[in-house]
């Protein structure tokens, strides 16, 4: 599978006019071993598709390989799907109110780096939103374009969508794991968990003493080490489609992971004609509705790349990049402006500017 096909594609695939191109400030010098070969495993899983390239020694049995990496990925699955019934996001729904649940070792972390940044965006992203996902269409109940589907109408956006709940009404035993239910409160954990996902693979391959590899889970990314020519795994971010004048942005995956979040992915058009994002504003409870088209954010962590990417594309294109800079996060807005422009004076037609955050300035090469 080429990256092409991805989030990210391959920054060898020709030079655009305007390029921007960001690197870690240190990458380690070590890359693999003399006569390693690229190897590559693939497959389905969390309703898309994964992909990991790693260098390993030549002959290598990718049997076992391909097993663990499945088993990771089914353990998400079994634990944080909303289509699962067993998972524990459907055991907490189904607590009644006033018990507590104990929860998987796995969903707690996932929780937990939820939670962070919950908090931090003033409730942007809010890991209890299940309810007011499916109530759009975009969740595990009647989707949006089933026949008999109705979107909310706008005097419904309060408190009935998902009971009046957020995150704010969750109680913690950490000790335990466990999570106390105050009645009708849903996890929803679809703009995390493949960045979790992506952040397990990787552990697995390095657990296996497989350092230099390139994961890759529903377009969301995180490199490791080198290639064996000692360059570090390049990537180009996702455009957002029908964007004009905006040049590439090339980055250098090295202990880095990369996710986007876009208003324009699985978005459906209303039978009033409104156009709805499947990115949901939970302190509004409604689709969002600005000119901030996508947002990229490089961390660390993949886990918490998807989650900000997610947060600060609902904050919005003013909103967004001021937490971005307050939080030290790496991200990069792509801003659509309804009207004419000097650029584009078409009546009607989106002008498009990006926005790079300071972290994000620092990572660029002159």
């Amino acid at each position: 599978m080429s990256l092409t096909t991805l989030n990210a594609q391959s920054a060898e695939a020709g030079t655009p006019l305007q390029r921007t191109v960001l690197m870690p400030q240190e990458i380690d010098p070590a890359g693999p071993l003399l006569g390693e070969q690229l190897h590559q495993l693939q497959g389905r899983s969390m309703g898309t598709s994964w992909c990991v390239k790693f260098y390993g020694p030549r002959g290598l049995d990718l049997q076992p390989l391909q097993a663990g990496l499945e088993v990771n990925l089914a353990e998400v699955v079994a634990r944080m799907s909303p289509w699962e019934p067993a998972s524990d996001l459907n055991r907490f729904a189904r607590t009644p109110s006033g018990a507590w649940l104990s929860v998987a070792p796995s969903t707690w972390e996932v929780l937990g780096h939820a939670l962070q940044v919950a908090r931090a965006s003033g409730g942007a992203f809010d890991p209890t939103a299940a309810a007011l996902v499916r109530a759009w269409g975009f969740g595990a109940g009647r989707r949006h374009d089933e026949p008999g589907f109705r979107p909310p109408e706008e005097p419904e956006w309060g408190e009935r969508l998902g009971h009046g709940l957020s995150w704010q009404d969750l109680t913690l035993r950490e000790a335990s794991r466990e999570l106390w239910q105050p009645g009708g409160l849903e996890l929803d954990f679809c703009g995390i968990a493949k960045g979790y996902a992506v952040d397990r693979l990787s552990t697995y391959l390095l657990d296996c003493g497989l350092p230099h590899h390139l994961v890759e889970v529903g377009g969301e990314l995180r490199g490791h080490g080198r290639k064996l020519d000692g360059q570090p795994w390049w990537v180009q971010l996702e455009a957002v489609p029908g964007s004009w004048g905006l040049g590439d942005t090339v980055l250098a995956l090295h202990g880095l992971s990369v996710a986007t979040s876009g208003d324009y992915r699985r978005c459906y058009v209303d039978a009033q004609g409104q156009r709805r994002s499947h990115t949901l504003d939970p302190r509004r409870r409604a689709p969002v509705a600005h000119g901030l088209a996508s947002v990229s954010v490089v961390h660390s962590s993949c886990c918490l790349a998807d989650a900000w990417a997610t947060a600060l594309l609902v904050l919005g294109p003013q909103a967004g990049p001021a937490l971005a800079t307050q939080q030290g996060l790496a991200a990069l807005f792509v801003i659509r402006e309804e009207g004419p422009s000097w650029e584009l004076p078409q009546l009607g037609q989106p002008h498009w500017r990006e926005v790079q955050s300071p972290a994000l300035r620092a990572m660029a090469c002159d």
